[in-house]
């Protein structure tokens, strides 16, 4: 490693086309149009970024992977990763998350690390909160930060059981499908009674709930992708038709699936 750029607060490898900020919290909407510096760096503060377009190719000290649209990834601070094979055009919604706010809610870096490694902060979730910041603009302070811990909740802080995380992985292989209890509970070699029990006290949600959201989650992807209609993506996700599609996407994420194609 023979060059290391440091980057400072708000600032980006990309070209930020705006920018704005509530009391520790920046969010960053920054695009990629002509090829970057693709060496190792590292940025000042903590921050979580979606990919809304595109993607490239991320190493950290003990990862290497394929960064896609819909994907939701966390850098703590000072954390050394580079990027390179930078799609062009990409887009990313980076928040970037001052020290002070950590310190005010109690949390860790690792907390909201976790969050979204647990599915809690998908890109559901932070499509919401720029929705509210960058794209409503009329939303208070205490909202914004209102509406980020009610994703990074006490869910974050406790410690799943194993059998539990081996059910989310499943989940999230076969979330074109609808496993039943008891072919969950078989896999996870616990009572199906258990599972729902667990399942909500660690999630917050009921398992159906869940697997909703996983299906949003891709229908989001697909949407962003730009290659598919709003019907395509309806039957590939196994909705009924565009109809049942819409109103099952507006009710886990606030919003018809229409708003995205334009953002």
């Amino acid at each position: 490693m023979t060059e290391l750029l440091s980057l400072e607060e708000g600032q980006y490898l990309g070209k930020n086309r705006r920018s704005l900020h509530y009391d520790k919290l920046n969010f960053i909407d920054t695009t990629y149009h002509e090829k970057v510096f693709n060496g190792w760096h590292m940025h000042e503060r903590a921050h979580l970024t979606l990919v809304l377009n595109g993607g490239n190719r991320e190493i950290r000290k003990n990862s290497d992977r394929a960064l896609i649209t819909g994907q939701v990834v966390f850098y703590h601070s000072g954390e050394v990763h580079r990027n390179d094979h930078t799609i062009v055009p990409s887009r990313n919604l980076n928040l970037e998350i001052d020290p002070g706010f950590f310190a005010d809610y109690q949390l860790t870096e690792q907390q909201i690390d976790t969050a979204i490694r647990n599915g809690q902060l998908s890109s559901l979730e932070i499509m919401s909160l720029f929705n509210e910041v960058l794209f409503q603009e009329d939303t208070s302070t205490a909202g914004v930060h209102l509406l980020l811990l009610g994703a990074v909740t006490e869910v974050a802080k406790r410690n799943i059981p194993d059998w539990l995380l081996r059910l989310r992985d499943l989940l999230n292989d076969r979330w074109d499908s609808w496993p039943s209890l008891c072919d969950l509970a078989a896999e996870a070699d616990v009572h199906p009674v258990t599972i729902s029990k667990y399942f909500h006290r660690f999630f917050e949600c009921t398992l159906g709930v869940y697997m909703r959201k996983l299906k949003a989650q891709h229908a989001f992807t697909m949407i962003r992708s730009g290659n598919h209609s709003l019907s395509e993506i309806a039957h590939a996700c196994g909705f009924a038709d565009q109809s049942h599609f819409s109103r099952c996407f507006k009710a886990t994420t606030g919003m018809l699936p229409k708003y995205f194609e334009g953002i």
